[in-house]
């Protein structure tokens, strides 16, 4: 199925699943997530996939949130997975999936990404295969020439292979990327690869953020941290390296009691790329970018599924809140 795109879009590559989950099947994954949370919140986003013949589901859900679609057809099924909410772990079963197998020659990069603002992507996708790590490196590739701006976050999933392998196919791209986001594991092992030592608490995460960023000389390197508080609660809060500096949320850290482990990534990246890609209101900072990624992650985990529901509406309405006056406590309970 295609849809004619408008131009300054989110253009996000990358699989999407069926997911199961106390006997309840939702459609989810990374990009996917990205795609929907942006559309739900009004920014033009496109997702570019490998689907079978009938994926109404997949395809329902991200029509339903707004999201253009650009799926190639294949033979082979859709890939799943299981959650255990209490135990907290993800069974995935994705081998035979229809996007493992995609032939890379369908994906014209330069015509999908005509007009195109952004290309969001994840680690996840060249560790599917030959076929996905070609196209995986035929859109950074056309990205880079057409100027579009380029958002990966590195998601390693070990059950698809080492950071150590995942990190040698990333590493001579970092050049291409304008946003790139670890998780607190993943910087303290890069971190080490890179000979700067293993960090061994938050300062030394945060040193080895900034070195890093120095290092590969990235716009925005970005990395998402989560704390239990008493009661069920969660703190969450993010920093991001740039050429100016450093910003942190800690101090304006959102506080929720999450009832899903999963999709709060990917609802950070993309309230983060909705608040850079805002046009005609002057440059947004970093720091606005990373309040609006803590926030909608927050709110997507307050929901039951991968897929962030937030409106625009709603996200106005919560950011209005963060709006107290100099010297009051800004942690914001969600």
């Amino acid at each position: 199925m295609f849809m004619q795109a408008p131009r300054g879009r989110v253009v996000c590559f990358g699989e999407a699943m069926l997911r199961t989950s106390e006997g309840n099947t939702t459609p989810g994954g990374s990009e996917y997530n990205v795609a929907c949370a942006l559309a739900r919140l009004g920014t033009s986003a496109s997702w570019v996939s490998a689907l079978p013949e009938e994926a109404p589901m997949i395809e329902e859900t991200a029509i339903d949130s707004g999201v253009h679609l650009d799926v190639r057809r294949s033979d082979d099924s859709i890939g799943t997975y299981v959650v255990d909410q209490e135990a907290k772990t993800v069974d995935y079963n994705r081998s035979i999936s229809a996007f493992a197998h995609l032939n890379p020659q369908d994906f014209d990069w330069r015509g999908i990404l005509t007009g195109a603002r952004w290309l969001v992507m994840s680690g996840i996708t060249p560790l599917l295969g030959d076929g996905p790590r070609s196209a995986w490196g035929g859109a950074l590739t056309f990205a880079e020439l057409d100027g579009t701006l380029i958002a990966m976050d590195l998601n390693h999933r070990p059950a698809l292979g080492t950071i150590e392998e995942l990190w040698t196919i990333v590493r001579p791209r970092m050049r291409m990327f304008h946003v790139l986001v670890l998780s607190p594991d993943s910087l303290a092992t890069i971190a080490e690869i890179e000979g700067m030592g293993r960090p061994t608490n938050y300062e030394e995460n945060i040193e080895a953020l900034s070195e890093l960023r120095r290092k590969f000389l990235i716009p925005h390197l970005c990395c998402t941290f989560k704390r239990p508080e008493t009661d069920g609660f969660q703190k969450r809060w993010s920093v991001v390296t740039h050429a100016f500096g450093m910003d942190s949320t800690e101090g304006d850290a959102v506080i929720h009691s999450p009832v899903e482990n999963l999709g709060g990534g990917d609802a950070w990246l993309a309230g983060f790329i909705d608040a850079l890609s805002e046009h005609g209101h002057g440059p947004v900072s970093p720091l606005i970018g990373a309040l609006r990624g803590d926030l909608l992650a927050a709110l997507c985990q307050n929901t039951k599924g991968d897929i962030s529901m937030v409106t625009r509406e709603e996200l106005d309405g919560f950011e209005a809140q963060r709006e107290f006056p100099a010297g009051e406590d800004r942690t914001l309970r969600v």
